[in-house]
């Protein structure tokens, strides 16, 4: 069945690199050679190695392609890898695990160099669960076929960043992605949402992301053919269980 997206305007989100957005605010920390270093640095040194779940594919695109969660202990931790089986691709898109975006993803891009991904931060970390203002979720983007990965914010700051995903909607087609807002009491159908676009672009050594663009007018995209929309893990896989 084919879907219409209606947008409407929407606060601005913001592009940087990713190393200067994930860490989602200031870090704070005792200077080098402190005692309090010292003995975490043996701690972490006596440590036995983390045992990690196997690879697991959270979202699959296709019979090629699709994303793995790799490095992981729970289900809410880790990396996310791209893979394209039949060329032989397989690279980091996120930091963090994909299954804790909670809102639908549409991929509609057939491209294996431009590429963006949801990622969202786990409420239960510290960094979000200290913080007067939260965190914000991010989205990775790279134009290089993972070479290269950058960093665009999209929400505001809140509390529970895991949840707050279940509101959004992201569309990724070969030149651009969409991000897609819902009002929390409306009926989740594209017309009620709030569309944001950005565009790929690589010229003259930059790269990343143009936008966001408020689209004000009807959008339409058929994805009747794509048989999955939400991340899945398999928690029989994490160590331990």
């Amino acid at each position: 069945m084919q879907h219409k997206l209606i947008g409407m305007m929407i606060l601005a989100g913001m592009s940087c690199t990713l190393s200067g957005c994930i860490t989602g605010g200031t870090a704070f920390g005792l200077g080098a050679g402190s005692l309090h270093e010292t003995v975490m640095t043996e701690k972490k040194k006596n440590a036995p190695p983390p045992v990690y779940g196997p690879p697991q594919i959270i979202y699959r695109i296709d019979d090629n392609r699709y994303f793995t969660l790799e490095n992981y202990t729970r289900c809410e931790n880790g990396q996310t890898f791209y893979n394209n089986k039949a060329k032989g691709i397989h690279f980091s898109i996120s930091p963090g695990s994909g299954y804790l975006f909670k809102g639908r993803l549409f991929w509609l891009s057939s491209r294996d160099d431009y590429l963006a991904f949801p990622f969202t931060r786990d409420t239960d970390k510290a960094v979000c669960a200290v913080s007067d203002k939260g965190c914000k979720n991010l989205i990775t983007v790279t134009v290089d076929g993972g070479k290269t990965l950058k960093a665009i914010e999209y929400s505001y700051y809140i509390k529970d960043p895991t949840s707050e995903t279940k509101y959004y909607d992201m569309i990724v087609t070969d030149d651009a992605f969409y991000m897609i807002e819902y009002h929390r009491d409306d009926e989740r159908v594209f017309k009620n949402g709030y569309t944001r676009q950005w565009k790929f672009y690589s010229k003259d050594g930059r790269m990343g992301a143009s936008g966001p663009l408020y689209i004000k007018e009807h959008v339409a995209f058929d994805v009747s053919k794509i048989k999955n929309n939400r991340f899945k893990c398999d928690r029989t896989l994490e160590p331990g269980y």
